[in-house]
C-alpha cells in the first residue's frame, strides 16, 4: 500500500514523464540525487500514476529507520502484508508471494543499505519476471541492469527575473511549490509583484530543492519573505522547523545533510570538506592540488572523489574545459561548517590561492602562443574560483600582496570576460596593500592594470593617474615590464585626449620596452594602437604595413585573440581608406575568430565598425539594429570606448543618419531589436551566407503563414541567441518541446541552420 500524499504533488512537468517512460523499460530503476531533492515524491508519484500497470500489487518501503541489513527480506515483507515464516531464509516468502506476479516494488531510502538492498533486489528481480523495483539512493545500487535517474532541482526563475510578472513567475517549479507551501501556513499570502523579487530570490538561492524550500515556507508562519532572504546566509540554523510526525531528517536541513555525512567513512568526509574552497566548479587537478596531503594522498583522491559523486554529493558537471565537477551550495555550507570545525580551513584556503596563483601564472606564459583560446575558456571556468582566491587575499591579512600578483597575471581573463570586475578586485587590493618594498613590487603592476581596464570603460582620468604613478614607480623599482604597460596605457590616453604625436611617441617607447622584456602579447597590442594612431596622423599605408607585419606572426604563432585586436585595428584604416568590402571582410572573420573568445571588447567594437560602414552604404536599417547590438554588447560588460581616436564623432554620425532616415519610431524599432540579441546571434546574422530559404523567397513567404504564435515567438528567442534549453527554461515549457517547436520551424521556413532563422526573423520585422 502506498502512503496518502498529504500535500499535492507540484512540478516536475518533464521528469515525471521520463521516470514513467523508464519504469515500463527497466525492471530496476533508482532515483538517486542529494537529500531534500525530491525523490522519494517523485517515486510515490510515479508509483501512483503507473499502478494499473500492475495488477499484482504495488508496495512501498521505507528504509529509512532502519539499520539492520539482515531485516531487509522481513521488513519486505511486513509491507507486502505477509507473515515472517522462516527463520531460515527470509526472502522465501516474499519469493513465493511474488512468484506469477506482476508488481511494482518501491525501496525508499535505500542509501545507508546499499549492498543489502543490491542483493535483495537481485534475488527478487530473478526469482519473479514480473516484478519492477523502483529504489530511491543517494547513490545507484550498483546492479547490472539498473537504470539510473538522476533527479534534478526544480526549475528555479534565472536572474535577472525582476521585470516577470506574478504569473509568468509562478511557472516556475520552485515558486510554485513555495507559494502553495506558504499558503498552507499563512492563508493571506499572495505572490503579488511586491513579492516576486524576493520569492524569485529565495528560490535561485535554495537552488530548487524542494525540502530546503519547504522548511523555508514553515517560516512564512512568523517571517515574511523578505525576512527569510535576509537569514538564508544561515540556513542551516533558519530551516529547521517543520510538521511532528515527520521523519526528522526531512524537519530540518541540518540533520538532512548530516544523514549524508554520516554515511561516508572519514576520508570521504575529509575531501567533501576541503572541496569546499572551491567555488563553483572545478576539475580533478585542481581537487588535487588542493585537497591532497599525508591525510588524503593523491593516490587516494580518485576513488574517493568518485565516492561523492556516487553518494550525490558531488555533481559531475561537465563544460567546454572538459569534466568538471560542483556541488550544491547547501552541501558546500555544510562542508565548510566541518572544515572550519576541523581546524584546517585557512591552511586548505591558502592551497586553493595558490592553487589559482599557479594557474594565473601559467595562463599568462600561455597567452604568447597557441594556446590562448584554451587559457580564454579555461579561466572563464574558473571565474568563481578566481574571485574566492582574491576575497581570502582581502580578507587574510598580509595576503593583498599575493593577491595583487594573482590579479595582475590574470589581464588576459580581464581584459576578455571582466573588465568591470578586474577593476574592482584590482583597486581594492591596492587600497589593502601595507607599505614597503614588496608592496612597492605589487603595486606597480596593481596600477597600470586598474588604468588599463579604466581606460576600456571611458573613465581617463583614471587612465591617466594610474598610468602615470604606475611608470614612475616602475622607473624607481628598475621594473623593465611594468614601465612597457604603464607607458601603453598613458599611449591609450594621449590617443583618447586627440594628442597623437605624443600617442605615437608613447606607444613606440612601449613597443621597444616589450621587445626588451619579451613579452609578445604586450609588443602586439601596443603594435595594433600605433598603427592606429599612423592613420589618425594620415599615415595610413604605414599603419597598414606595420599591423600586416606583426598580423603574421600572430597567425604564426596561433595567437588568434591578438590576431583579431590586430585585424580590428587593420579593419578601421582600410574604411580610412575607403575600401568598404575589405574592412567589411576583416570585421566579420575578427567576428568569426570571437565565436571562440566571446570578447564583448572586440565584439562591439566590430558592431560599431560596421554601423559606421552601413552608413557609408545608406543601409539605415542594418545601421539601426547594429548600433543596438554594440551598445548592449558593451553596456552588459561595463566598456565605453567611444572617447577613443574619433570613434565617437563616427557613432554619432552613423545614429543622426539612422534617425533621419528611418523616423524616431523605427529607429528605435531597430535598435531594440539589436539590443536584445545575444552576441552569439548578432554573430550568427552577420555570417550568415543568404540562401533561397531566406523570407525574400515567395515560397518562405507562403510558409510563414504557417507558423503558429508559439512559433513566432521561439523564432524571436533564436534570433536573441537562446538555445533549446533556455528557450525552454523562458517560457517554461519542456526542452523535448521547445525542440520539437524548433525543428518544425527549420521545416516550414526551409532552412537547414538557426542562424536562417536569426536572419529570416530579422528581416521579416524589419519588412
Amino acid at each position: 500500500m502506498l502512503p496518502a500524499e498529504l500535500t499535492p504533488f507540484l512540478g516536475r512537468r518533464k521528469e515525471a514523464p521520463e521516470v514513467r517512460r523508464l519504469l515500463e523499460s527497466s525492471r530496476l530503476l533508482t532515483l538517486t540525487g542529494p537529500g531534500g531533492i525530491g525523490k522519494t515524491r517523485l517515486a510515490l508519484h510515479t508509483a501512483r500514476k503507473r499502478h494499473r500497470a500492475f495488477p499484482g500489487g504495488v508496495w512501498y518501503v521505507d528504509l529509512s529507520t532502519l539499520t539492520d541489513p539482515s531485516l531487509l527480506p522481513q521488513t519486505v515483507s511486513a509491507a507486502m502484508g505477509l507473515p515472517d515464516m522462516s527463520t531460515t531464509s527470509r526472502t522465501e516468502t516474499p519469493i513465493d508471494y511474488l512468484a506469477g506476479r506482476q508488481g511494482l516494488l518501491v525501496l525508499d531510502n535505500c542509501e545507508h543499505l546499499v549492498d543489502g538492498c543490491a542483493h535483495l533486489a537481485r534475488t527478487l528481480l530473478r526469482a519473479s519476471e514480473g516484478l519492477r523495483i523502483l529504489a530511491t539512493s543517494r547513490q545507484p545500487l550498483g546492479l547490472e541492469g539498473e537504470q539510473i535517474f538522476q533527479v534534478p532541482p526544480l526549475t528555479v526563475p534565472l536572474e535577472p527575473s525582476a521585470g516577470e510578472p506574478a504569473e509568468v513567475l509562478a511557472r516556475y517549479e520552485s515558486v510554485s511549490l513555495f507559494v502553495s507551501r506558504a499558503q498552507a501556513v499563512f492563508p493571506e499570502f499572495h505572490l503579488d509583484a511586491d513579492k516576486c523579487p524576493s520569492v524569485a530570490r529565495l528560490c535561485r538561492d535554495l537552488e530548487g530543492i524542494p525540502l530546503a524550500i519547504e522548511l523555508a515556507a514553515v517560516r512564512m508562519r512568523s517571517l515574511s519573505v523578505e525576512q527569510i532572504v535576509a537569514r538564508l546566509d544561515d540556513r542551516f540554523k533558519l530551516l529547521t522547523i517543520g510538521h511532528r510526525g515527520h521523519d526528522t531528517r526531512q524537519t530540518s536541513l541540518t540533520a538532512m545533510v548530516e544523514w549524508s555525512y554520516d554515511l561516508l567513512d572519514p576520508l570521504d568526509r575529509t575531501l567533501w570538506a576541503r572541496l569546499t574552497v572551491f567555488a563553483g566548479s572545478f576539475d580533478l587537478a585542481a581537487a588535487e592540488a588542493v585537497c591532497c596531503d599525508d591525510d588524503l594522498p593523491a593516490e587516494e583522491l580518485l576513488d574517493r572523489l568518485h565516492s561523492l559523486v556516487e553518494k550525490s554529493i558531488v555533481i559531475r558537471d561537465d563544460d567546454s574545459t572538459g569534466v568538471r565537477y560542483c556541488m550544491l551550495d547547501t552541501l558546500r555550507q555544510f562542508g565548510r561548517g566541518r572544515l572550519g570545525e576541523s581546524g584546517e580551513l585557512e591552511t586548505v584556503r591558502a592551497r586553493h590561492r595558490d592553487w589559482c596563483g599557479a594557474l594565473a601564472s601559467q595562463a599568462t606564459t600561455g597567452w604568447a602562443e597557441s594556446e590562448q583560446r584554451h587559457w580564454s575558456r579555461r579561466l572563464k571556468s574558473e571565474r568563481h574560483n578566481i574571485r574566492a582566491a582574491i576575497e581570502y587575499c582581502l580578507t587574510t591579512p598580509n595576503e593583498a600582496i599575493s593577491g595583487l600578483h594573482l590579479a595582475a597575471d590574470l589581464w588576459p581573463f580581464w581584459l576578455v570576460h571582466a573588465v568591470s570586475e578586474g577593476r574592482c578586485q584590482v583597486e581594492r587590493l591596492l587600497a589593502a596593500l601595507p607599505g614597503g618594498a614588496e608592496a612597492d613590487a605589487a603595486r606597480v603592476r596593481g596600477l597600470w592594470l586598474a588604468g588599463w581596464l579604466a581606460f576600456y570603460q571611458g573613465d581617463l582620468e583614471a587612465t591617466r593617474l594610474h598610468g602615470q604613478e604606475s611608470r614612475a614607480l616602475a622607473e624607481r623599482l628598475g621594473d623593465d615590464r611594468s614601465r612597457a604597460y604603464a607607458t601603453y596605457v598613458l599611449g591609450l590616453s594621449a590617443v583618447c585626449d586627440h594628442d597623437y604625436p605624443r600617442a605615437r611617441s608613447l606607444l613606440s617607447t612601449a613597443r621597444d620596452h616589450h621587445e626588451v622584456t619579451g613579452d609578445l602579447p604586450g609588443r602586439w597590442l601596443a603594435t595594433a594602437d600605433l598603427a592606429g594612431v599612423l592613420g589618425a596622423l594620415g599615415e595610413i599605408d604605414a599603419g597598414v604595413e606595420l599591423c600586416d607585419s606583426v598580423i603574421e606572426q600572430c597567425a604564426r604563432r596561433g595567437a588568434r585573440w591578438n590576431q583579431s585586436y590586430l585585424l580590428w585595428i587593420l579593419a578601421d584604416l582600410r574604411r580610412l581608406q575607403g575600401d568598404l568590402d575589405e574592412a567589411t571582410r576583416l570585421l566579420k572573420e575578427i567576428l568569426d575568430i570571437n565565436r571562440d573568445f566571446e570578447d564583448p571588447t572586440v565584439i562591439g567594437a566590430c558592431l560599431e565598425s560596421l554601423s559606421w560602414l552601413a552608413t557609408r552604404r545608406k543601409d539605415a536599417g542594418s545601421v539601426a539594429w547594429l548600433l543596438g547590438a554594440a551598445h548592449a554588447t558593451w553596456g552588459k560588460a561595463g566598456i565605453s570606448l567611444l572617447g577613443y581616436a574619433t570613434w565617437g564623432a563616427e557613432h554619432d554620425n552613423a545614429c543622426d543618419y539612422a534617425r533621419e532616415s528611418l523616423g524616431e519610431t523605427a529607429f528605435e524599432e531597430a535598435y531594440q531589436r539589436g539590443a536584445r540579441m545575444t552576441p552569439t546571434a548578432t554573430i550568427d546574422r552577420i555570417l550568415a551566407k543568404p540562401t533561397k530559404a531566406l523570407p525574400r523567397e515567395p515560397r518562405v513567404r507562403a510558409n510563414t503563414e504557417e507558423l503558429t504564435p508559439r512559433e513566432l515567438e521561439i523564432a524571436e528567442l533564436i534570433t536573441e541567441g537562446l538555445t533549446n534549453k533556455k528557450i525552454a527554461q523562458r517560457l517554461i515549457i519542456a526542452q523535448r518541446t521547445a525542440e520539437g517547436h524548433v525543428e518544425r520551424i527549420l521545416r516550414k521556413l526551409g532552412c537547414t541552420s538557426r542562424a536562417q532563422v536569426a536572419a529570416w526573423w530579422t528581416s521579416r520585422t524589419a519588412s
